[in-house]
């Protein structure tokens, strides 16, 4: 039987945050995560249910359809986010190629518990949410610093540095964590995080939320 996907929503817009900050993009996210709400309390995403299940080739003419109402066309190079949830339990081979073959660039953004087959994609983005975590190398680590506002893995420099042992990321970044409930993200402990750190490390913004675009 055909593979179906889980999907909760597809958008097009720019992407906010990290390396690719400003470049258009279809978001693909799919429905469920292996992690849960349980270790990520400050979620902003809801994962949970899918709007959709889908067959490969409806879910290439959702996409589709996406790419054309945002940006009039699927152009060649466009950036497809596979996010989730958890994008590596459903982004398979078949759906990768078959949106390579139309044009589209792949991101995905993981939270690296399991190892990911990096060639069903061509920018991986690894946000780990527990201290051990399988996938270890990537275009970019991005975590998410909670410091004193929140319970999470990364509560001091010394943490993010631990996390980050033993990877090979092109780019690492450290992202305020946004909780409405503690006066929303806490720019002033991560920019100071980033300050300590020093290189390679650098600050991402969720400028989506900035300039109010989805």
């Amino acid at each position: 039987m055909a593979r179906k996907y889980a999907i909760k929503e597809v958008f097009a817009t720019l992407q906010g945050e990290g390396a690719q900050a400003g470049t258009p993009a279809v978001f693909l996210r799919f429905a469920g995560c292996n992690l849960g709400y349980e270790v990520c309390p400050w979620c902003d995403t809801d994962w949970v249910k899918a709007t959709w299940t889908l067959g490969l080739d409806d879910t290439l003419e959702l996409v589709r359809r996406t790419a054309v109402e945002g940006f009039g066309a699927e152009k060649p190079g466009l950036l497809l986010v596979a996010t989730g949830g958890e994008p590596s339990l459903q982004l398979d081979r078949p759906l990768s190629d078959a949106l390579r073959a139309r044009g589209y660039r792949i991101s995905m953004e993981s939270n690296g518990f399991r190892p990911v087959d990096r060639s069903l994609v061509d920018w991986l983005t690894v946000s780990p949410k527990q201290a051990v975590f399988g996938q270890k190398d990537g275009d970019e680590m991005k975590l998410i610093y909670t410091g004193g506002a929140v319970p999470g893995i990364t509560p001091n420099v010394d943490a993010v540095r631990a996390i980050a042992a033993g990877t090979e990321f092109a780019s690492y970044f450290l992202q305020p964590v946004d909780v409405p409930a503690t006066g929303g993200p806490n720019y002033g402990e991560a920019i100071a995080a980033v300050m300590e750190l020093g290189p390679p490390w650098r600050l991402s913004v969720q400028t989506h939320k900035v300039v109010g675009i989805p």
